[in-house]
């Protein structure tokens, strides 16, 4: 994020102040997508995936993935435009939610459902490694995915090399369907049935837990839940989505990837 701040900073210099209906929007956008897919040239992508602990063929793996949003045309085209809708309407720009993972959201429902699971599988280990409290704020969605990205590198630095390049390949795809296409849909209908499908289904996972009422409370409140609530809560809700098959399991893995 802090070199999309820089990006920001360098469409207000660029731009002339003129009215805005003048601006030759498809030049700038040109003049933008050049300088993205300049930004692995300069941009200290090693030093920063090193210091996060990542080395080998895995370090060469997430330089690669990092590249993609500069110089993919797909990617940088849509982080150009992004840009400039930014420098247009400050108002568009959602930090907190960063440029490339709505994208990956919007694309999940355009991949083969083995694709989908796969991705949720290694999001189900990123998940278990963090500390409770941690943990608990990204189920309570109170941690930016620029956070959860920070936090949960040592993991992915120590995934098994074969995991981790399917896991950007997934990535990549989806944020490409993502740039390209809208979002898959779920209809008030299947919500409902989804929903009450894994509420049976947790239901179930809960019977032996002693903890199963804290865990119930946190899931009917998951605002003002404690932490350690959150987290067990996320953990058995996403542990009983995967344990789902055929055409559950993907209108459940749909509904987890609505915004």
């Amino acid at each position: 994020m802090r070199l999309v701040t820089i990006f920001i900073l360098i469409l207000g210099m660029s731009f002339p102040v003129v009215a805005q209906e003048s601006l030759d929007l498809s030049k700038r956008r040109d003049e933008v997508i050049e300088i993205l897919n300049q930004i692995p040239d300069f941009a200290p992508l090693r030093q920063e995936l090193q210091s996060a602990g990542f080395k080998g063929e895995n370090l060469e793996l997430a330089i690669t993935q990092s590249q993609l949003m500069y110089r993919d045309p797909v990617l940088s085209g849509y982080l150009a435009d992004e840009l400039i809708k930014g420098f247009l309407d400050p108002s568009s720009i959602r930090p907190r939610r960063g440029l490339i993972w709505p994208l990956v959201e919007r694309g999940l429902g355009h991949l083969k459902t083995s694709e989908m699971r796969y991705f949720y599988r290694v999001e189900q280990s990123l998940i278990s490694s963090l500390p409770t409290r941690q943990c608990g704020r990204v189920v309570r969605n109170r941690i930016s995915q620029e956070r959860f990205a920070e936090i949960t590198s040592k993991t992915i630095a120590r995934l098994e090399t074969n995991t981790l390049r399917e896991y950007y390949r997934i990535q990549k795809k989806a944020a490409r369907f993502g740039a390209k296409r809208e979002p898959v849909r779920l209809s008030n209908e299947q919500i409902v049935a989804i929903e009450r499908e894994i509420i049976t289904r947790v239901e179930l996972n809960l019977q032996s837990r002693s903890d199963a009422n804290r865990i119930r409370a946190a899931i009917a409140d998951l605002p003002n839940a404690r932490n350690v609530d959150a987290c067990a809560a996320g953990k058995i809700f996403l542990d009983t989505v995967l344990q789902l098959e055929g055409k559950s399991l993907r209108n459940a893995m749909l509904y987890m990837s609505l915004p």
